[in-house]
């Protein structure tokens, strides 16, 4: 898994400075309950985000948009897979926790406007929002390498050889290194994501970039039938998954490992531990952050950022 460096979901945030394994938190007020995101956004006043091994159901939400075909205006209809262009295919294999290679047994469908996109026969694939140990680079230590295998066999339980995927991503184009950049979805009707799954167990810090951040916030509340961007459908989902399994000690977080809290997991990671930290704070829940943290408010935070939202509509 090559590495790039992370900035952080907002400036302030990436200038946070402190040594990660010597963090206190407080953890011990995380509960069931403060970890639900209460929202009075109308999607997800229909799709709880609680329920977050079917996120792929929300993707069966049709939207409405025009296209210019000829000079004529044209509306189009589609289902949200069929928006975000889903190809699918089988797996030959995951490389590590978020990185595998998938044959195409299904391209993307012509676009409404005409135009069509081919995938390679089999392809690489980076998973977003996530970013795992690492497993396949000489210059990590023996505990990184150890606790990646134990991340990346939890994954290959999950993907074994030949399991059907369906994938869809912002732009077929957009290539980490030599990877396409998706998310993928699996298990009966494709309802299950790959990466709320790995963040639900426990295993995996998550990588929320600064534009996702600012997409999210200008998403909230549109229509149904209006398209957000691709993320702004799954960061809810991820922030409920990512607490979900630090309050109930999956995976790195139980025995026998007892990671107290995600500085200690982002401590195991030999580049960019730091960022990771800073790049999962805006779905943390606040009772998570370190206490020499700046402040969480409406902006930095999902969790603010719906309690505010919340009191303006009372």
């Amino acid at each position: 898994m090559k590495k790039k460096i992370i900035f952080g979901i907002a400036a302030p945030i990436a200038m946070i400075g402190f040594p990660i394994f010597a963090i206190s938190c407080a953890s011990n007020k995380l509960n069931s309950e403060i970890i639900k995101l209460n929202t009075k956004d109308n999607l997800y006043q229909k799709f709880d985000v609680t329920d977050f091994h079917n996120v792929g159901k929300i993707f069966d939400t049709k939207v409405k948009y025009n296209i210019r075909k000829d000079g004529i205006r044209v509306p189009v209809e589609q289902t949200l897979w069929e928006y975000f262009n889903y190809a699918e295919g089988e797996i030959v294999n995951l490389a590590d926790g978020d990185t595998m290679t998938v044959r195409i047994t299904q391209q993307p469908k012509i676009l409404p406007n005409g135009s069509t996109i081919t995938l390679s026969n089999t392809i690489k694939i980076r998973i977003p929002l996530i970013d795992t140990l690492e497993e396949n680079t000489s210059n990590v230590g023996e505990e990184e390498k150890r606790l990646a295998h134990i991340d990346s066999e939890y994954a290959r339980s999950m993907l074994p050889v030949g399991a059907k995927v369906r994938m869809i991503s912002k732009n077929w184009n957009d290539k980490s290194y030599d990877r396409v950049v998706a998310s993928v979805f699996f298990g009966e009707n494709f309802t299950r994501n790959f990466a709320i799954e790995m963040l639900a167990a426990g295993y995996t810090l998550a990588k929320i970039e600064k534009v996702n951040v600012i997409d999210f916030l200008a998403d909230y509340n549109k229509p149904e039938d209006e398209a957000r961007e691709l993320y702004s459908y799954t960061i809810p989902y991820a922030a409920y998954a990512i607490n979900y399994g630090i309050l109930n000690k999956k995976g790195f977080y139980g025995e026998p490992h007892n990671f107290k809290d995600p500085y200690v997991l982002a401590s195991k990671y030999l580049e960019h531990g730091e960022a990771l930290i800073n790049s999962s704070l805006f779905i943390l829940h606040p009772s998570l952050w370190a206490k020499n943290a700046i402040k969480s408010n409406s902006e930095n935070n999902i969790y603010k950022f719906l309690e505010s939202k919340n009191q303006n509509k009372e």
